[in-house]
């Protein structure tokens, strides 16, 4: 029987296992298939709204169909549809490696193929994320799973960021689109191998489906308890003014620091690099009672450090002002996707973690958008520390109102069985 010190546990689940491993392949190249449609778009267009633009049009479905997508995959099995999913992201990224590497690419194709990642990534996500409780053999190893998950997450964050700066500037975009659509095979042959002993299905009554009407009663489960409904508000907040210092790095790298495709590498990695601290923090943690302390503290952090990258002058104190930023956006995403996770039973699971889904997917490229026009008229660097100090206004003012509501969201976490 294979061993793992405490901080990995959930790692002793075989099915977990396979897909920590395989997640570690094809996070690297999804990675580098983000920042070579980023740099592809800068280069296309010259334009932070581009940026802007290209990461809206990802964000459309997944604030439509994510709140109904979630009321959907309650009753599906979550494997199938992960592989369903997973095989269209796949097609995606061949198809703009073909169009790339012939030359054929536009901005228009790069929105087109963003809208259609945006819609997988409404279904795909939830069910991601509900997965995870169906892999790990203990309920009580689901919240250092999702911390894992993280950890796996950000190193290939950093390495793949950096991989992909080297790869655009030698050959070009095209390849690390290549990449990325073979590293999807890795997931497809994990979750085809794993073995449960029945179907992860949320729900498995046959009573007659509404979904609408499901989706109704997931948008209420959320609005009246309020523990729930402020972690949702205050992370899509965050996300909303935070978030486009990622989208913005492009920009960040070439019109502000003067740099090039491995400027861009190096900064995503110092992002990378504090991203990796957070999630292996998380990952110690050995009880969900301290999240919420986690949750609305780094929430606050993140809009400052946003505010402190802004002031950077040079690559070298890019880099290091990129570490907080990747510390407080991994802490705070893991926090609160932990809460959620294990404050709700599994009937409802996914209902919730569609509206999580919709709060860091959907919500932050409104923010995108504002960031890049903003950035067109007064500079990226401004335009970040604008949204910087906007993030850190909001998050206060919910960490306020969450430090009254701890006592609720123990008693929801000893009530689950996770606390």
């Amino acid at each position: 029987m294979i061993t793992f010190p405490n901080t990995l546990r959930a790692l002793r689940s075989r099915n977990y296992r396979l897909f920590f491993a395989a997640q570690a392949i094809s996070l690297t190249g999804l990675w580098m298939h983000r920042v070579a449609m980023g740099w592809l778009v800068f280069r296309l267009t010259n334009s932070n709204s581009a940026l802007g633009i290209m990461d809206f049009a990802a964000s459309i479905p997944v604030v439509f169909l994510t709140p109904l997508a979630g009321a959907l995959i309650e009753r599906w099995d979550l494997r199938k549809t992960l592989v369903f999913c997973q095989s269209g992201c796949m097609a995606v990224a061949f198809i703009l490696a073909f169009l790339t590497l012939t030359d054929l690419v536009t901005f228009k194709i790069v929105v087109c193929m963003s809208l259609i990642l945006g819609l997988l990534d409404s279904f795909e996500l939830p069910c991601r994320y509900s997965l995870v409780s169906y892999m790990v053999d203990k309920k009580e190893d689901v919240a250092n799973a999702v911390a894992l998950n993280s950890t796996n997450f950000n190193l290939a964050r950093m390495f793949g960021p950096t991989i992909a700066g080297f790869v655009i500037h030698a050959i070009g975009e095209g390849l690390c689109f290549f990449a990325n659509g073979l590293a999807y095979s890795a997931t497809l042959f994990a979750v085809r191998k794993m073995k449960m002993d029945k179907p992860p299905i949320g729900r498995t009554d046959n009573t007659k489906r509404d979904p609408i009407r499901e989706m109704v009663e997931g948008f209420k489960m959320a609005r009246d308890f309020a523990p729930s409904r402020y972690i949702l508000i205050m992370i899509a907040m965050t996300g909303f003014f935070a978030f486009p210092s990622i989208v913005l790095m492009p920009a960040m790298a070439k019109s502000v620091l003067g740099g090039t495709s491995e400027t861009l590498g190096l900064l995503l990695m110092g992002v990378a690099i504090g991203a990796l601290a957070g999630s292996l923090i998380m990952a110690s943690l050995k009880s969900t009672a301290n999240h919420a302390w986690w949750c609305t503290r780094t929430c606050v952090g993140f809009g400052v450090s946003v505010m402190l990258f802004s002031l950077s002058s040079n690559i070298y104190m890019g880099m290091v002002l990129a570490a907080p930023v990747g510390f407080c956006m991994v802490t705070s995403t893991i926090a609160c996707n932990t809460l959620l996770q294990t404050m709700v039973p599994n009937d409802s699971k996914s209902r919730i973690m569609s509206l999580y889904t919709l709060a860091i997917l959907g919500v932050p490229p409104f923010g995108s958008v504002l960031a890049g026009k903003v950035g067109d008229l007064l500079g990226t660097d401004w335009s970040l520390f604008l949204c910087g100090l906007c993030c850190t206004a909001i998050a206060y003012y919910y960490m306020r109102k969450l430090s009254v509501l701890n006592y609720r969201i123990i008693h929801a976490l000893k009530k689950q069985g996770a606390a």
